[in-house]
């Protein structure tokens, strides 16, 4: 059962979409979360909001760019996460930010075996499987809702009788659209998917399908099976979030409608399950479900492709996809790189790499940050056509 007491919840990202699902669990059930603590880049417009509704005792901001309401303590610099997560005012740490800021508070976090809902990417990779076992204690919940369906789906097994995870993706807005016309992809067109509504980052990953590649990297990482057992599946209806086969023919499927505050309730109330205000599907309208699903196609997304073959590569590769990918989108997002051309940077980063592993964190988030500025360079020489090793 929940404590009696109310939960402390911190959220590190909390102006972004998945941070504001959380917010809004924390919202609908004040008896049960109190948020302590907010962290985001620089906050703007809606951390001060946040702070007034919520009345935080820690706000954590890396380019302070707004006026906090009185009441909370403003804290910066390179240890105000680390600050945050080892504070007796934070029970349960939401990662829902980008990058790799938070990696080194997450380590911590789960040093000192505080609750996490993890929804960050990047931070989750330089991890690798160290997370696989606190995913099994309960002490790491999958916050991506695809990790979410998948979790969901294997609590209480045995993930030895794990036949195969399947991972759904949309196809992004140009699943149909002529190959030949993806070279014409604005960032405007590209940030704008059909069904979740998120930043423009994730957004462009979801068109190219490189995402769902990184998700299929994690969902090695959290759950410990192999990538050979992961598979990725285009879902254009959006209401199975993912599939878990076992060896006895047996399919589970997790099957609700796209809405990021399912996942945030889960992974807050484990091993509770608390009523949300949805939309249901109800039985009786199964029969008219979109439950289509096709095997992606290599010519439309190669990215993905990458992405799995940075899976059998091993580490440190999957470090290196996703570092080469945040500097792909960015110079797409800039307009100094074609819709296209985010694949081809990626692939080029991902081949030319001829270095070694990297075992301890601090190496690893070294190597993310020296191959974004190799594939910053690469974009913008236009050099991806010709390989360049680097190291």
């Amino acid at each position: 059962m929940l404590k009696n007491t109310r939960k402390k919840v911190a959220v590190i990202g909390c102006t972004g979409s998945v941070g504001s699902s959380a917010l809004d669990v924390c919202r609908s059930y004040p008896e049960i979360f109190q948020v302590t603590a907010l962290a985001a880049e620089t906050g703007r417009e809606a951390l001060p909001s946040l702070c007034r509704e919520f009345g935080p005792k820690i706000v954590v901001l890396r380019k302070p760019r707004c006026d906090l309401p009185k009441g909370a303590e403003l804290w910066q610099g390179d240890e105000a996460l680390l600050r945050l997560v080892e504070s007796d005012e934070v029970e349960h740490i939401v990662f829902a930010s980008s990058g790799v800021v938070a990696v080194k508070a997450l380590a911590r976090a789960m040093e000192l075996g505080k609750e996490i809902s993890l929804a960050n990417k990047e931070s989750a990779l330089i991890m690798g499987e160290r997370l696989a076992s606190a995913v099994r204690a309960g002490q790491i919940r999958p916050l991506d809702s695809e990790h979410n369906a998948l979790w969901q789906c294997l609590a209480g097994e045995n993930y030895d009788h794990v036949e195969r995870l399947v991972l759904t993706a949309s196809g992004g807005p140009f699943l149909r659209t002529p190959l030949e016309q993806l070279d014409a992809v604005t960032p405007e067109q590209a940030a704008s998917h059909p069904v979740w509504p998120m930043g423009r980052k994730i957004s462009v990953d979801s068109a190219t399908m490189i995402n769902k590649g990184i998700e299929l990297l994690e969902a090695r990482d959290l759950f410990g099976i192999s990538s050979e057992k992961i598979l990725p599946v285009i879902h254009p209806g959006s209401k199975v979030h993912a599939l878990v086969s076992f060896v006895d023919g047996a399919t589970k499927m997790l099957l609700s409608p796209p809405d990021m505050r399912l996942a945030a309730l889960t992974a807050l109330s484990w091993p509770m399950r608390l009523p949300l205000r949805m939309k249901k599907i109800e039985p009786v309208e199964l029969d008219g479900l979109d439950l289509h699903f096709e095997r992606p196609q290599e010519a439309r997304f190669p990215g993905l492709y990458t992405a799995i073959e940075a899976a059998r590569r091993g580490e440190p590769y999957p470090v290196i996809l996703i570092a080469a990918d945040e500097a792909a989108v960015q110079m797409f997002l800039e307009r100094k790189i074609g819709f296209a051309d985010i694949a081809k940077v990626v692939t080029a980063v991902v081949d030319g790499y001829n270095g070694g592993d990297v075992e301890d964190i601090s190496s690893r988030v070294a190597l993310y940050e020296r191959c974004r500025v190799h594939a910053l360079e690469l974009a913008n020489e236009r050099a991806w056509g010709r390989k360049k090793v680097w190291s």
